[in-house]
C-alpha cells in the first residue's frame, strides 16, 4: 500500500499531462487549461498567483520568491503541447541548490522543506524570511516558444 501512495502523484501527473494543453503563446483558454491542470497536481494552498511565462529552448528566467524558513513548500510548473522538457531550480539567497527537478518531462515539481524549526503550536509570520529564486529553464520546445504556468504551494493549513 504505501508503494501505491508514493506512485499515486506520478500516475495523476502522467494523467493530467495526456490531456492536451494547448500550444503556441498564451491565450485565454491555454491559461484555463493550465490552471486546471496544476489544480489537479496540487494539494495545497496557493502562495500567491499562478504565473505564466513564453519561453524558447535554452531560455531561462528566474522568479523571485520571498519564503517563510519555517515553511515547507511544493512548486509545480505544467508547460505546454510543443514543450517537452522544463527543468526547475529553487536557490537559496547564496546560490545554494534547495531542491532541484532536472527529470525529462514537461510538467517539474519542487519540495522546499523548511530550513528552521517552528512549533507546530505557532503560526507563521513570515519570519525568518528566507529570500529565494525559483529558476526555469525551457530545455525542450518544439515550436519558436513554449507556454507554462509556475504555480507555488505551502503545506501549512493556517
Amino acid at each position: 500500500m504505501k508503494n501505491m501512495l508514493r506512485l499515486a502523484p506520478a500516475a495523476i501527473a502522467a494523467a493530467c499531462l495526456a490531456a492536451p494543453v494547448f500550444a503556441g503563446p498564451l491565450t485565454t483558454e491555454s491559461r484555463k487549461e493550465i490552471d486546471s491542470l496544476l489544480d489537479v497536481l496540487t494539494m495545497h494552498p496557493a502562495v500567491g498567483e499562478t504565473q505564466y511565462f513564453t519561453m524558447k529552448a535554452g531560455e531561462v528566467i528566474s522568479v523571485p520568491f520571498n519564503a517563510d524558513a519555517t515553511i515547507e513548500y511544493y512548486v509545480n510548473a505544467v508547460c505546454d503541447d510543443d514543450c517537452s522538457n522544463v527543468d526547475l531550480i529553487a536557490r537559496e539567497a547564496d546560490g545554494v541548490e534547495a531542491d532541484v527537478d532536472d527529470f525529462d518531462d514537461a510538467a517539474p515539481t519542487l519540495n522546499i522543506h523548511a530550513s528552521e524549526h517552528r512549533s507546530p503550536l505557532v503560526k507563521p509570520n513570515g519570519a525568518p524570511p528566507r529570500p529565494m529564486t525559483i529558476e526555469i529553464r525551457m530545455i525542450a520546445c518544439n515550436s519558436d516558444v513554449c507556454s507554462l504556468g509556475l504555480k507555488i504551494t505551502n503545506v501549512e493549513s493556517w
